[in-house]
């Protein structure tokens, strides 16, 4: 007998699929009220709520539709689904395994799992699971893709890129295929064979913002500058409001040199859509660039288009402490940590509005909770400053300068008699990334010199990938030397098994220098020293690294250690410890090659 609800059915099915959950939810209810126990409309039902975020409803509905409905399987893997989207992973991988022991050859169950595990931490457990599902849909591309990213989050690129292959093999314009292995070529210098992926991508989605904008990001790498700006604007031009694909533009166009328009296009997509997280940008960007008039203008205009948004005001708390008006930027910060007191940018603004405003004591109790570890460096960083600033000298936890900063020396790799020759070679690798940069990138620290884009160890350059094996090697012996101790915070993270959280060489001109700093994404952060001039080797400390001191604007505390640098060493240190380089006066530049590294299993 044909099910009578079955068009209604349909009707909310086609609603989910085209992103109207709210219609679907109605749907599913008008039938549920006809049919109680109609096992397919309580599926929808939990669907739909899980489409409205309505989380803890729609795991009471899955439940209830796994209890009556006859494939239990795919109804928990939908529920393990909506539990991974919600960030609920431990609940998502128990969902999985439950649909799997109902049926164990369900391939969806088995991709689904990987997806909550990978996300969850677990990137060797991902990669196994991925397997399973590969194992019993062998010709499912989305199933391959899926096994090429679970792969890719657990180190194994080569293994990554050949399921990205088979599964582009099955399906040559699979898209998602085509990005994920050309951003994987990318990583590993294959520049060319990149951009054949990415071009590739674009034409069979014309309207995909995201290959648009990793061609553009792809051709940036290859120093076509003016094909990346276009291809930018081509992405812009089918999402005005995408956030990442306008900074990228605009750090392209004031690294090489066009800062009469580098803002141009972004202000086109403000006019036109005054989004708030256009205004943020542009507010943010502005004052890393010191326009200070347009930061200020832009975060009114956030203020005044969404008056309940904290960034807002967290950006005008900027603006008014680079002005001098610290009382002013510390009541700012306080109601944008008010409006949003989970958010630790905003906590972190505060914090740093109330050290400019020598309030150290408040900021020392802002900061007294954890902070996740997206947040964790900043979180110590400011933390440790403002026990020093109150006169706690518990902050030397953080600071042990003799423990965790350490000058070591690397070995000469093979193929090179000596350190000396190894630079010399690195010294003609690195120049070419630098052509055609004329300034910083926006959000940099350092001034008079430039910085090389992309990630550094990605080059295929022989010698880069020899130092890459040099800097490794040199930073495992300093994670060595390190002392045990799991109830220190940066200590309880030691690790011999270290991912690249970033990589870039840096060239300062005579004049030149970093303000301090600090390096959000690490776990240890350290400098290799490619050429020294003479003058600093010969000097006091101008062209040292100094740690210690203070880089939030107002907060005056001085530099506690200075180390000379030495071509062939290696100096380093925590990501949380403020840091920066003395100015100097020289006829040849100073060449550095930075890195910040993380412990896998915290990077993944």
């Amino acid at each position: 007998m044909a099910d009578p609800f079955l068009a209604d059915l349909q009707r909310a099915a086609a609603a989910l699929q085209s992103g109207r959950p709210d219609v679907a939810l109605e749907t599913a209810r008008a039938v549920a009220r006809r049919a109680p126990d109609h096992p397919e409309a309580a599926h929808l039902e939990a669907l739909a709520l899980g489409g409205l975020s309505r989380f803890d409803e729609s795991v009471s509905a899955f439940e209830r539709a796994a209890r009556i409905h006859p494939n239990k399987a795919a109804v928990l893997a939908n529920l393990g689904n909506a539990l991974t989207a919600a960030g609920r992973l431990s609940e998502a991988v128990s969902a999985f395994e439950r649909a799997l022991g109902f049926d164990p050859r369900f391939a969806n169950g088995w991709s689904g799992l990987a997806t909550a595990l990978r996300r969850k931490g677990d990137a060797e457990g991902a990669a196994n699971a991925a397997a399973k599902a590969v194992a019993i849909e062998p010709e499912n591309v989305r199933l391959l893709n899926n096994l090429g990213v679970a792969l890719s989050a657990a180190g194994r690129p080569a293994e990554a890129e050949g399921a990205f292959s088979d599964a582009i093999m099955r399906q040559p314009h699979h898209v998602q295929s085509r990005l994920n292995r050309g951003k994987l070529r990318r990583d590993r210098g294959a520049l060319a064979e990149a951009l054949d992926d990415f071009v590739a991508a674009c034409a069979a989605a014309p309207g995909s913002v995201d290959a648009h904008h990793q061609r553009a990001n792809c051709l940036r790498l290859m120093g076509r500058f003016r094909e990346s700006e276009e291809a930018y604007l081509k992405g812009a031009g089918l999402d005005p409001t995408s956030t990442s694909l306008h900074g990228d533009l605009v750090n392209l166009l004031w690294e090489t040199g066009a800062t009469d328009r580098h803002f141009a296009a972004l202000d086109r997509a403000i006019a036109k859509t005054s989004d708030p997280g256009l205004l943020d940008l542009k507010a943010g960007l502005a004052l890393m660039t010191g326009d200070v008039a347009a930061a200020e203008e832009a975060a009114d205009a956030l203020m005044e288009r969404s008056p309940t948004d904290s960034r807002g005001y967290a950006r005008l708390a900027r603006v008014r402490r680079v002005q001098g008006d610290r009382a002013a930027a510390a009541e700012l910060a306080r109601a944008a940590h008010e409006k949003a007191p989970g958010d630790f940018e905003a906590r972190h603004e505060y914090a740093e509005c109330l050290l400019a405003a020598g309030r150290a004591a408040d900021a020392v109790r802002l900061l007294l909770d954890d902070a996740p570890r997206e947040h964790l460096q900043r979180h110590i960083a400011l933390k440790s400053l403002a026990m020093r600033a109150s006169g706690d000298p518990g902050y030397r936890r953080w600071y042990d300068y003799d423990r965790f900063a350490r000058k070591m020396f690397i070995e000469p790799p093979p193929g090179f008699d000596s350190v000396d020759e190894f630079n010399a070679a690195l010294l003609e690798a690195l120049l070419p990334l630098h052509e055609g940069q004329s300034a910083r990138p926006i959000s940099q620290t350092l001034y008079g010199g430039t910085q090389s884009v992309g990630r550094l160890w990605n080059e295929p350059h022989p010698v880069i990938q020899a130092l890459k094996g040099a800097l490794m090697a040199t930073a495992r012996r300093y994670v060595d030397e390190l002392p045990d101790d799991p109830a220190h915070p940066f200590l309880a993270a030691k690790s011999q098994d270290l991912d690249c959280a970033g990589a870039w060489s840096v060239i300062l001109k005579s004049g030149g220098g970093h303000v301090d700093h600090f390096h959000p994404k690490g776990w240890i952060s350290a400098s290799y020293y490619v050429r020294i001039p003479t003058e600093i080797m010969t000097g006091k400390k101008a062209g040292f690294l100094r740690l210690g001191g203070s880089g939030v604007a107002g907060l005056n505390l001085p530099a506690e250690r200075w180390i000379r640098p030495e071509e062939g060493s290696v100096i380093i240190f925590p990501s949380y410890m403020w840091h920066g380089v003395e100015p100097f006066a020289a006829a040849m530049p100073r060449v550095t090659a930075p890195f910040d590294l993380a412990p896998r299993i915290a990077h993944s």
